[in-house]
């Protein structure tokens, strides 16, 4: 394999990004969604002739003015294009010389509204070089151009989502040619990517195009009833004055300005998400993998100890909408009923009221979610369930004012990606042995170059709860660590909707 590989669209001109390493960036997976195929299910790319450059990046989806790098960016992020509408890319990496090696799609976070493939990811040169897996990441149409509901129009709502299957369709046609497995392929997601997974697991058009999944901050549940979806549509075209086919004439810029001023994009976090559209989506996909719609698809589920942490630090009310949130969902008693259990079940927090409730958060947002869809998929396939305690070092002081904080939201991801010294290690391995064997037992054995410590893993079932810890200096199993935490939401259901208060919605 050399640097060009011939594609279903055509031939394409990579680099060498590492010693060893080979890249190809920017390739069109579909047609770029503008004009009349905004808001449109993803079509097939057009075939160029010749061979395409392929060592610039794809633009991301249109989304909103991030600091620099974005919420999930690392030294490794690369300089980008401007965010746009046509942002149908990928990107794939792979050893030099590769032949039917494993394969990496990595799924990325920011709440269905920022973020690229390259977040946190950056081209993938550690697993490459490490595992000898063969990275695709990609960007997919995000927020109201990826995820808005429209009335008479057939399957509508998760136009992002039908974009990650149009991807997983591509990877199994082209794979191959940059010397990956289309019979080995594992998606792996961060926060709206976990939940991207979760979605995909119980998509019947992602079934056969994937055979392993690992989630980081995920589940399965956050998926758009008509209702919910109904609501975000009657305020967004209220902000964007204006409805029917001329909203496919209208400026990319004017929607992502409706949606901004719909609501800013830390409290949007749960706004835009995949409706469940009779074709992508057909339910809830938590109620199809528990009927065993992902059967044989080993799992990989993890979430970190003080998720939303994050959260409170960006948004300082967010604990405080706790209360009312639960109220909302189960009554008054219900409310009660947990903050009580949260009390009496945390001494070390029950008289930190914002802690507390934070804690509540994180359950509620990822940590119940993630448990949830191990005990559904733990019955048809093998499950290993982790937990990412941290704690995390070298932060500002405005972030950390000792110093040290707890693991939250998406902080386990740079060092699955890239590996380092201590835990970061043992993460990047614990991942590369489950993309490349399909299960994380016994991983020390092997080449002793990789000889990492890890203790022996068991998988994860509903009688015993297997989860290992990934902490500095003191990675461990233990059998059911959270049951306190997770005691006060057996047996009760509900539809998440969004954290925090939005008009309308």
């Amino acid at each position: 394999m050399g640097l060009v590989v011939e594609t279903t669209g055509g031939g394409v001109r990579g680099t060498e990004a590492d010693d060893g390493v080979l890249t190809w960036r920017g390739i069109p997976y579909a047609a770029p969604p503008v004009g009349p195929l905004r808001w449109r299910l993803p079509q097939p790319a057009q075939p160029w002739s010749g061979v395409r450059d392929a060592t610039g990046w794809g633009a991301p989806s249109l989304q909103p003015a991030m600091p620099a790098g974005g919420l999930f960016s690392t030294p490794l992020s690369p300089p980008l294009p401007e965010p746009a509408e046509d942002c149908l890319f990928v990107n794939v990496t792979a050893p030099a010389g590769a032949r039917e090696r494993p394969v990496l799609v990595w799924l990325h976070g920011g709440g269905y509204q920022i973020g690229n493939g390259t977040d946190q990811a950056g081209a993938g040169i550690a697993f490459a070089r490490t595992h000898g897996v063969v990275v695709v990441t990609f960007n997919y149409r995000l927020g109201a151009l990826g995820f808005l509901s429209l009335e008479g129009e057939e399957h509508t709502g998760a136009y992002g989502l039908h974009d990650q299957i149009a991807l997983l369709g591509w990877v199994r046609d082209n794979i191959a040619s940059f010397g990956g497995d289309p019979r080995q392929v594992t998606i792996y997601g961060v926060s709206a990517g976990a939940k991207s997974v979760g979605n995909l697991m119980g998509s019947p058009l992602a079934r056969g195009l994937f055979h392993r999944a690992a989630s980081s901050s995920g589940g399965a549940e956050y998926v758009a009833t008509p209702q919910q979806a109904a609501a975000v549509t009657r305020r967004f075209l209220k902000e964007l004055g204006t409805s029917g086919e001329r909203l496919r004439e209208l400026p990319a810029e004017d929607v992502l300005h409706a949606q901004q001023t719909m609501v800013d994009w830390i409290r949007g976090v749960w706004v835009w998400r995949p409706a469940i559209d009779g074709l992508a989506l057909i339910r809830r996909p938590i109620d199809a993998i528990a009927a065993g719609d992902a059967a044989g698809i080993p799992l990989l589920a993890e979430h970190c100890v003080d998720e939303c942490g994050l959260y409170q630090l960006m948004a300082p009310d967010s604990a405080d909408q706790a209360d009312r949130v639960l109220e909302s969902y189960f009554g008054p008693d219900g409310r009660d009923d947990i903050l009580t259990a949260y009390a009496a079940g945390r001494p070390d927090t029950a008289a930190d009221r914002r802690q507390a409730r934070i804690d509540i958060m994180t359950d509620e947002r990822y940590a119940i979610p993630t448990t949830r869809l191990a005990d559904a998929q733990s019955v048809h396939a093998p499950v290993w369930r982790s937990r990412f305690d941290g704690p995390l070092t070298g932060l500002p002081v405005q972030i950390a004012p000792g110093g040290t904080r707890p693991a939250f939201h998406g902080s386990d991801t740079p060092l699955v990606w890239n590996g380092g010294p201590g835990v970061a290690g043992l993460l990047h391995d614990a991942w590369g042995a489950f993309i490349t064997t399909g299960i994380t037992t016994g991983i020390t054995t092997g080449n002793p170059a990789r000889e990492s410590g890890l203790p022996q893993w068991p998988g994860y079932t509903r009688d015993q709860r297997f989860t290992m810890i990934f902490a500095a200096g003191s990675t461990r199993v233990e059998p059911d660590p959270d049951a306190g935490r997770r005691a006060p939401w057996d047996g009760r259901d509900w539809q998440p909707g969004t954290w925090y208060q939005i008009d309308g919605i």
